[in-house]
């Protein structure tokens, strides 16, 4: 009896490895419930440069901005990050904002904006550790950048790049001998789908613009 249950958990074991290897090398039902991420290889995720916020905006019909975040005691776990912050993809900011939208009375919304403010992760030290590091008064330079456009019942209407990439993507754009490279190569594999963080798309394989091969 024993022998037979230390057997099943050793297949236990190597199923739900199995199981967590398919998931994340096809990109299938990989952040569908909680329990999938004891098994899905993400490791590291999120050490990136910069510190991010959410901001959830909603727009009125008279021109007028109304912060839908939460407005519920906040959930700090760690630091000042609130509970949405930690939605990194945005995969539910648009039901977070639709359900504080349900909650209150308002003028009607014509759109939500998902907005992330982000700095550098150095100005997160103190004030005594960045005098020490640093000869430059310790000045942040936050930026706003507009990540997803939803509509009143939270739907997706537009979404973008995260920082990150679109910074990847600026840096791809604005190198001219790169552009001619890019737009002189042929293509073998191209998607026109915009990138979706839950599918294994390819990204598009010329960045050009239409006025930028004959400068």
């Amino acid at each position: 009896m024993r022998r037979w249950g230390t057997n099943f958990i050793i297949v236990l074991y190597l199923g739900s490895l199995c199981y967590g290897l398919s998931v994340h090398a096809l990109k299938v039902n990989v952040y569908d419930h909680l329990a999938n991420y004891f098994v899905v290889w993400d490791m590291y995720c999120g050490w990136g440069c910069f510190e991010k916020r959410v901001l959830l905006i909603a727009e009125g019909e008279s021109g007028n901005l109304y912060d839908v975040s939460p407005p519920w005691k906040p959930i700090r776990p760690y630091g000042s990050a609130e509970r949405h912050d930690y939605d990194s993809w945005g995969f539910y900011s648009g039901r977070v904002a639709a359900n504080t939208l349900r909650h209150t009375e308002h003028e009607p919304i014509t759109r939500v904006l998902l907005v992330e403010q982000l700095w550098s992760k150095k100005y997160n030290i103190p004030d005594s550790m960045w005098a020490r590091q640093f000869d430059e008064p310790k000045d942040p330079r936050v930026y706003y950048y507009v990540r997803t456009k939803f509509d009143p019942e939270g739907a997706v209407v537009d979404r973008h790049y995260n920082w990150q990439s679109n910074l990847v993507y600026q840096s791809l754009v604005d190198n001219p001998v790169l552009r001619t490279t890019i737009a002189q190569s042929r293509p073998f594999i191209v998607d026109d789908r915009p990138y979706q963080p839950s599918r294994n798309y390819i990204q598009q394989a010329s960045f050009e613009r239409t006025d930028s091969v004959d400068r």
